[in-house]
């Protein structure tokens, strides 16, 4: 009898749930750290344009020599914010032009306790209320991510720490 010799071909069950079991393992690091770096990425995004904005709103009320103010859309938590412009010089009254603007989907825009919800740029100079103010911006999910950003002196410098 002659018995032809057979090869082994492919895996053993447990050769297969070794590899899906190291699969998982390396998924569920990377789906976690991929994560966490998305959450940075857009606190870090909505920090820069709510800078930018602050920036510009300086600029415009300069430029313009109009009263610019930016305003939280509610007093806490705000997803979105506005840019009001007044054709008076000292905010008062209704504004002629808004923009509202939105942060990036699963941010949080907050000013601190015992501050105004807004700041106001007066012109000619573009300059600011004397107090400086200071916004947190926080991943919904998590609210150790976030990054702060500081409206400093008289001149409206912005800081994102």
């Amino acid at each position: 009898m002659n018995h032809a010799s057979h090869s082994k071909q492919g895996f053993t069950l447990i050769e297969v749930l070794v590899v899906i079991a190291i699969l998982g393992i390396l998924m569920a690091v990377g789906i976690s750290n991929y994560a966490r770096w998305r959450a940075n990425s857009a606190v870090m995004e909505g920090a820069q344009q709510f800078a930018r904005d602050v920036d510009r709103t300086r600029t415009s009320a300069k430029r313009e020599n109009a009263c610019w103010q930016i305003k939280l859309t509610s007093s806490s938590n705000s997803t979105s914010y506005q840019l009001l412009r007044f054709t008076n010089t000292d905010c008062s009254g209704t504004a002629n032009r808004t923009q509202t603007r939105s942060l990036p989907t699963g941010t949080r825009l907050s000013f601190l306790s015992g501050q105004p919800e807004y700041i106001n740029f007066f012109p000619p100079y573009g300059t600011t209320d004397s107090a400086p103010n200071r916004y947190e911006i926080k991943w919904a999910a998590n609210s150790l991510i976030k990054r702060a950003v500081h409206v400093s002196s008289i001149l409206g410098k912005t800081v994102i720490k």
